[in-house]
Parts: structure tokens; C-alpha cells; sequence
């Protein structure tokens, strides 16, 4: 691991910005009241900017403004509802049950719609604490609203500073991710190889590239105005995300039959040669997403250029030297290896060339599709919270669940005597989650971040008494602690830990070792109610819900090969059918992959098909991937080399992708296996021309037009019988799942 860049990456990112924006927002009011003594009684100024800058997370401005304001407005009627009732315990059972359901469902509605609910939650916990004076509640509702406003004023202007900032961010943090990909897909060419291992790795890979590419899509599609945007850097932005997601494509073409690779050549060094040329290009895509990232312009050195070519003549000679009858197959999907990293490296130049934001490159951004079709929306329809007002909605059984443990949590703190109760809620509220595996992982994360928190606290509290170097610490804590949120949990809670532990050195001096006892106890009691909450009420298991992502998946990569299929033997899609149709394949395969990681990590009783479920998985994004790789095929060989035969192949996949579906959703198919009838003329052609290019072979000619018909034919057809292969793999697991 290269740590300078790993460090680099951290500093340029969103995540360090929105910790330091988080860090900002809340200390530089509570700093300016500590100036002229008046933080006792304003403390509530920073808390209400803390507040709502955990609800500014990133998308179009208008979302975030209106998140915010929405924030704000909740928080302030939550501090004076609870605030006016936490002397009468029974009232304000009945407030906590009402409000944690209500702040948890209305996240039916949207990521940000339930950030906003659980940062309301969290602020109804927080002004339970009997220890404030009863008529301080409408002052500190009062001073919380101005500190939420503070922090909304603060965002906004940060925002109309530099509008194109974060969309740089998470654009470098795409490509950055899609070059990871790519190393990782480097290691098939190793000798020996643990493939399972191997995508096992890109699993996760594939779904975090997902997650950024539906980000993107927020920041941009759904910015008013950006996709119609006039400025040169707004139409660069745009046409470099476009690109993205074409080059991650690019990157899923390289899919071939790499035991076969592995069967013809392990004998020589030409597979550690490829190897190492995907890595370096991997590398300069990293430097590109940097780059990006950072806001520079980058330029091409011309050191992967001369790589590739270097590359290539080592293969021809390679080519010249050992070619043969039986080693031809190798040969050519070597050659298209090569090609595809070729095209990859285009469009590396491509982005080095955007990069520097110049209005001539501008000039030749072209909009080809109508964006607004690749975004969802969702709209405050009072009509679907009534439609999951019911067990079988994921978010009510959730919201019961949140429900259910405050009030369990809170009845225990009242017979309890601990200093600071309310940390028993707060650990509930950010510990359960809808899914178990998340619970079940945070809770893990939340007690280990915890005992580190503490332990690193009592260290320096016990070395360190100068006030200033503590301030320090504090900002630094605070720091690590809202810059690794998303990213490192355990971390994050550490920082969090820290920070709040210095702030009450700061605002209560009190013997550290009782407050530090308190916070690893109140931990330990939510994190076990939250536990068991999730474990025993209402839980929604994993394995429920993935015969209907298998479903999803299938029916989308029957859509997607049907689309980029029929351009080998008849019109080709419009470029509109064939971007939707890709968008659904990989936006299933990571709901898919991500709900399966999810369910390795429920009771084994869940898993009774776990093996075959992997199987299942790793097939699909075999599939995809191949897919993929036929639908850059179809864009550079399929106008030359359109062939009738191929259209029985394509319907025969077809149908037997229709029987896998129809086997998903629990449904008996009688359809017949596949038959050599359809595949004949495929198959006849690419002998005939493996025929001719044999005896070329042997009359010593190394060019023919010959060779380039049998390296288009057979690239082409290798693909299709692949996904057929893999095809009627996921059938035959299917019907093993369903016995």
C-alpha cells in the first residue's frame, strides 16, 4: 500500500472536508461564547449546529437547504415538547414511544428524510436530562435553532464559494474506487490463482463503485439547472461522470476465460507481463482520481503509453514464436486484452485532458442521453406512509423496534442511578439499524471505539493539564470523529468518545474515572438492548428478501444482454435503452452482493444455502461482467461483423435466462436444456475459419483478412457461450435450491 497516497486521498476527500465543516460549525460559536464567559448558558448554540450539520450530507443544494431547514424546525419543537414534560415521567413515556416511531418511519421517504428523523431523535434524548433548570427550556430551544441556523448560513456560503467542489470529490473517489477494481482484477493473471478469493474482492468493490455512481447521479441530475448547466466545468463534470461509468464498463470487459489463459500459457511469463500492465494502468487511473479529487489539472506522462506498446511487441514477437493450431483460441483473447486496455487508456487521456477544465475541450461535450430519466425521485407522498403502516414494511417494523428499546431504555436509567443516563439512548438510536448484520456490526464497533475512547482519554487526561493542548486535542478528536463517520465507525467513535470526554472536562470537571465508568456502562447497556431488540422483535432477516434481489437481478441481465445482443444480428438499441438498461444490471448486482454480505452475518440457522447462494452471487457478477464485455463488442465489432446465426444463440439465452427468473420466483419450468441446434451455425462459422486460418498457418502467412474475421468471430462468440455456460449454471444451482 502506497501511504502517501492513501494520505493524500484522505486530505483532498469529502469526508475530511465535511469533518472539518462539522468541527467548524460547532466550535467556533462555543469558542466565541467561552471568549466572553457565556458558554454555561448558550451551550445549547453549538449543540444545535452539531446537530443539523449531521443532516447536511451530500446532494443537490436545494436537498441539502431544505434537509436542514427541516431539521432545524424538528429539532426546536422536539427541545420544547420534551423539554416542557421530563419532570412527568408517565407523559413523557407516552412522547418517547410517539416520537421515536414517528422520526423512525419518515425515513420511508429517503436517506436524508431518515437523517433528519434520527438527529430529531437524538435531540429528544439529549433534553431529558432533569439536570437543566425547567424555565431555561424555551432559551435552550431558542439558542439550539439559532445554532442550527448558524450552521445552515455556514453550509450555504461554503457551497456558493465553490459550488463544483464536492462533485470533484466524489468524482476522484469513483475513479480512485474503479482503479481498485481493476488491481484487483489483476490478480486472475497470477499463477496459481484463487478465483473465488478473488471476486469475493470485488464484490464489495463492485457495490462501492455503485454507491458513488448513484451519489454522483444526486449530485448532478437532480442539481435544477446543472444538466442544462452553461459554465465550462459544469459540462466537463458532467461528461467526465458519463465517462466514469463507461470506463468502469471498459474495466468489466477485460472478463475472459482465465482458466483457459492459465491452461495455455502458465508455461512462459506473458500473463505476469499483462498482469503488471493492468496494474500500472490501474495506478494511473488512481493518479487521475486524485487529481480530480484535489481540483488540479493532471497531465500524461506518456510512461503508460510506451508501457502498452512495449507490451505489445513483446506479444507479437511472443504471438510470432509460439503460435499454433491449438493455442490460436489463447491467442486472441490475448489480443482483445490488450485492445481493452488500449481503450482504457483513451479515456484515461480523456480525463487527464478534462481535468484542466479548458473551454475548447468543453466544446466537445455532447449530451446524449436524457439524464433525468437515470435518477429516481421521491416525492412526500402522505399515501405511502399509509402504504407502510404494516408488518410487512421494513421501516415500520423498524420504527416499533427504536420505539420499543427507548422506552425499555429509558424505564431502566429511572431505576438506575447513573450520572448521565441519557447515553443509554444515545447509544440505542445510533447503534439499531433496519437490517440486523448493520445492528449486529455497530454494536461491535460502538463498544470497541468506546473502551478506546476512554482508554486514550484516561492517558492524556492523566499526562497532559495545560487547557490549551487539551482544546487542541478536543478539535483534533472532534475532527477524526465526523471525518470518519461513513468510512471507519469504530474510529469515528473513538474520536466521538474523546471529544465528548474533553468537553465535559471542559464544561463539568468531575473525576474522570466516574465519567468514564459511566460511559463505558450506559454503552454497554444500549448496546445490549439494542442486541436483542434486533435479534428477537420483529426482526426482517436477510435471507427473506434475497429470492427477491435474485429475482431483480436476473430479470435485469436478461434486459441488459437482450439489448446489447441484438446489435450482432439486427438493429441495435438506442443508446437511451441500452445506458437504462446497464444502470438496472449494476444497480441489482450491488443490492445483491450487498444484501448477501449482509446475510453472512445473520444466526447460521438463516443460512441453509449459503454455499449455494456465494455461488449464485459470484455467478451473476461473472454474467454481468460478461455482458459487459460483449456490450463493448457490440459497439466495436458488431457493425462489421453482423451474423445471423448469432440471433438462435441470443434467443436461446434468452429463454433459458427467462427459466432461471421464472425458477427464482419459485415457479416449475419445463423449458429443455440447451441444444447444439441453436448454436450450430455459430459455431460451424468459426470452425470454417479456424479451418482456413490453420492452413494459413502452415503457408507461413502471419496477416489475413482471415485472421481478422476469426479474432472478431471468436472473440464474439467465446462471450456468448460463456453467458450460456454461466446460464445454465445458475439454473442448475436454482433447481439444487429449490429441492
Amino acid at each position: 500500500m502506497n501511504y502517501i497516497n492513501e494520505f493524500k486521498k484522505f486530505i483532498t476527500g469529502q469526508y475530511l472536508t465535511k469533518g472539518l465543516r462539522i468541527t467548524v460549525g460547532a466550535i467556533l460559536p462555543a469558542w466565541i461564547l467561552y471568549k466572553f464567559d457565556l458558554l454555561a448558558t448558550g451551550i445549547a448554540l453549538p449543540l444545535g449546529a452539531l446537530m443539523v450539520s449531521l443532516t447536511d450530507s451530500p446532494g443537490p443544494i436545494h436537498h441539502r437547504r431544505n434537509g436542514m431547514l427541516v431539521s432545524n424546525v424538528l429539532n426546536f419543537i422536539v427541545a420544547l415538547a420534551i423539554g416542557f414534560t421530563r419532570y412527568y415521567p408517565w407523559l413523557l413515556v407516552v412522547e418517547l414511544t410517539l416520537f421515536s416511531f414517528f422520526l423512525s418511519i419518515i425515513g420511508i421517504y429517503g436517506n436524508r428524510a431518515g437523517s433528519v428523523g434520527l438527529i430529531a431523535i437524538i435531540v429528544m434524548v439529549l433534553n431529558i436530562d432533569v439536570h437543566h433548570a425547567q424555565e431555561r427550556v424555551l432559551h435552550d430551544a431558542l439558542f439550539m435553532l439559532a445554532g442550527g441556523a448558524w450552521y445552515m448560513l455556514l453550509s450555504l456560503t461554503l457551497y456558493s464559494l465553490r459550488p463544483y467542489r464536492l462533485i470533484q470529490q466524489a468524482l476522484g473517489e469513483c475513479i480512485i474506487s474503479t482503479a481498485s477494481y481493476l488491481k484487483t482484477k489483476a490478480r486472475l493473471y497470477k499463477t496459481p490463482t484463487k478465483y473465488d478469493e478473488v471476486y469475493e474482492e470485488l464484490l464489495p468493490l463492485q457495490i462501492e463503485i455503485h454507491n458513488q455512481h448513484e451519489q454522483l447521479r444526486e449530485l448532478l441530475f437532480k442539481a435544477r439547472g446543472f444538466t442544462r448547466e452553461s459554465t465550462t466545468k459544469g459540462r466537463i463534470l458532467l461528461m467526465m461522470f458519463l465517462d466514469s461509468v463507461d470506463l468502469f464498463e471498459q474495466v468489466m470487459t477485460s472478463q475472459q476465460n482465465y482458466k483457459s489463459l492459465h491452461d495455455y500459457f502458465d508455461g512462459s511469463d506473458i500473463l505476469e507481463k499483462f498482469r503488471v500492465l493492468i496494474i500500472e494502468t490501474a495506478n494511473e487511473l488512481d493518479k487521475i482520481g486524485l487529481v480530480v479529487q484535489s481540483g488540479f489539472p493532471s497531465k500524461d506522462t506518456g510512461d503508460l503509453d510506451e508501457m502498452i506498446r512495449e507490451t505489445d511487441e513483446v506479444f507479437t514477437a511472443y504471438h510470432k514464436a509460439n503460435i499454433k493450431p491449438e493455442n490460436i483460441e489463447g491467442f486472441i483473447s490475448l489480443r482483445h486484452i490488450l485492445n481493452s486496455i488500449k481503450d482504457i487508456y483513451e479515456r484515461i487521456k480523456r480525463l487527464h485532458r478534462y481535468s484542466t477544465y479548458s473551454s475548447e475541450v468543453s466544446r466537445e461535450v455532447k449530451q446524449e442521453v436524457d439524464v433525468d430519466k437515470f435518477v429516481s425521485r421521491q416525492e412526500i407522498d402522505f399515501k405511502l406512509l399509509a402504504e407502510n403502516l404494516s408488518l410487512q414494511s421494513n421501516v415500520f417494523r423498524h420504527s416499533l423496534r427504536v420505539s420499543l428499546c427507548i422506552l425499555t431504555g429509558y424505564i431502566i436509567a429511572q431505576f438506575f442511578p447513573f450520572g448521565h443516563s441519557y447515553w443509554i439512548l444515545l447509544t440505542i438510536v445510533t447503534i439499531l439499524k433496519p437490517a440486523y448484520s448493520i445492528s449486529k456490526k455497530r454494536n461491535a464497533e460502538r463498544l470497541l471505539g468506546t473502551l478506546a475512547g476512554v482508554g486514550t482519554g484516561f492517558i492524556l487526561l492523566y499526562l497532559v493539564h495545560n487547557d490549551a493542548l487539551i482544546f487542541a486535542l478536543m478539535i483534533l478528536s472532534m475532527i477524526v470523529g465526523y471525518s470518519f463517520l461513513q468510512i471507519q465507525y469504530m474510529v469515528a467513535v473513538a474520536g466521538i468518545t474523546l471529544y465528548v470526554l474533553f468537553s465535559f472536562h471542559f464544561l463539568h470537571p468531575v473525576d474522570f474515572r466516574s465519567l468514564a465508568a459511566d460511559r463505558v456502562i450506559d454503552t454497554a447497556i444500549g448496546s445490549a438492548l439494542a442486541f436483542v431488540a434486533s435479534l428477537f422483535f420483529l426482526p426482517r432477516w436477510e435471507h427473506e428478501q434475497v429470492d427477491e434481489y435474485i429475482q431483480k437481478l436476473m430479470d435485469a441481465n436478461r434486459k441488459y444482454f437482450t439489448a446489447v445482443a441484438k446489435a450482432f444480428y439486427g438493429k441495435p438499441a438506442d443508446i437511451m435503452e441500452y445506458k437504462m438498461t446497464r444502470k438496472e444490471a449494476y444497480v441489482a448486482l450491488a443490492n445483491l452482493s450487498d444484501g448477501f454480505q449482509r446475510l453472512l452475518s445473520e444466526p447460521k440457522k438463516n443460512n441453509n444455502y449459503q454455499q449455494l447462494l456465494h455461488q449464485l452471487v459470484v455467478s451473476n457478477h461473472m454474467l454481468t461482467s460478461h455482458i459487459a464485455t460483449l456490450a463493448v463488442y457490440a459497439k466495436s465489432l458488431a457493425p462489421k461483423y453482423q451474423l445471423e446465426a448469432f440471433k438462435p444463440v441470443a434467443e436461446n439465452i434468452e429463454r433459458q435466462m427467462q427459466s432461471a427468473i421464472q425458477l427464482a420466483s419459485g415457479q416449475n419450468t419445463s423449458l429443455p436444456a440447451n441444444t447444439d441446434k441453436e448454436f450450430s451455425g455459430m459455431r460451424y462459422k468459426i470452425q470454417e475459419l479456424l479451418s482456413r486460418r490453420i492452413s494459413e498457418l502452415k503457408e507461413g502467412a502471419q496477416q489475413s483478412d482471415v485472421k481478422k474475421s476469426l479474432s472478431a468471430y471468436k472473440t464474439i462468440t467465446d462471450q456468448f457461450e460463456i453467458i450460456n455456460t454461466i446460464t445454465a449454471d445458475q439454473i442448475n444451482t436454482l433447481r439444487k435450491m429449490s429441492t
